[in-house]
């Protein structure tokens, strides 16, 4: 892809490519769609940079073998004509450590306190920011859903391991320094996709009941019309190699888009 490019005499060890494609994307994102730079704090900032520097691999697996959960993440929520680009995560799989111990200074500075069953019963998957709606979001990891406290397993309802991965995601969504929404990620086995999926994502939230997330076959984007604003978004990241790779769809004129 274009942006992971740089011409020098030699190769650059995979570390240093990587810290610059992460340093390059988040700066054309900055450029092209929000100034992050403008609005997050300083702490914040050096958050994003330790997690550039973290991946040896652009798509890290997890300990349990999925393939599909990404470190990294820029969206765009489309309603009618509007668009909310300021969304943004960063953490780590492989390094969940060394993630959760640079976003310490950010989660004490916002003063907000993490559930304890979270933090012993589940690792660190990274931090999000939806700036135009004022929220920050905290992600972890499980490679066993069933053994979650209560408060996050309710949300998974009568959903069993008959069909979906024991491994999930949570988040917390802050809004100020009280929680605004709780989710559980669930996804479903291989045999149970939807056509033209590499991978589903069940959003089970206490605030809008479940929310489908597609991680799309490029060889089947035509199985959803995106309105104007939507397909001007796509061919511009597409212009820099990056294709759309998960969208929460609802109607052409409502949708969240998800790259890479």
């Amino acid at each position: 892809m274009q942006v992971r490019t740089v011409e020098i005499e030699k190769p650059l060890p995979m570390s240093a490519e990587l810290l610059t494609y992460h340093r390059t994307l988040f700066q054309w994102h900055c450029r092209h769609f929000f100034n992050f730079r403008r609005k997050l704090h300083r702490l914040e900032k050096d958050y994003l940079e330790h997690c550039f520097r973290l991946p040896s691999t652009y798509k890290e697996v997890s300990e349990g073998g999925y393939e599909h959960f990404s470190y990294y993440t820029y969206s765009h929520r489309v309603k009618g004509n509007s668009v909310n680009s300021s969304r943004i995560a960063y953490g780590s799989v492989a390094h969940p450590d060394e993630a959760f111990a640079a976003a310490e200074p950010v989660v004490q500075h916002r003063a907000i306190e993490l559930p304890a069953s979270l933090l012993s019963r589940t690792r660190f998957y990274g931090l999000g920011w939806d700036v135009e709606e004022e929220q920050f979001k905290v992600y972890f990891r499980t490679l066993d859903w069933t053994t979650l406290h209560s408060d996050f397993l309710r949300l998974a309802g009568d959903y069993t391991l008959d069909e979906h991965r024991p491994e999930a995601l949570l988040s917390l969504t802050y809004e100020g320094r009280e929680v605004a929404e709780s989710k559980l990620y669930l996804y479903p086995k291989d045999e149970f996709l939807p056509n033209g999926v590499r991978g589903f994502a069940r959003m089970m939230t206490d605030r809008r009941g479940e929310v489908a997330q597609e991680d799309l076959d490029p060889r089947q984007l035509g199985c959803h019309t995106f309105n104007t604003v939507g397909q001007d978004i796509i061919k511009k990241y597409e212009s820099i190699g990056e294709p759309l790779d998960t969208v929460a769809y609802q109607a052409p004129d409502n949708f969240t888009l998800y790259f890479p």
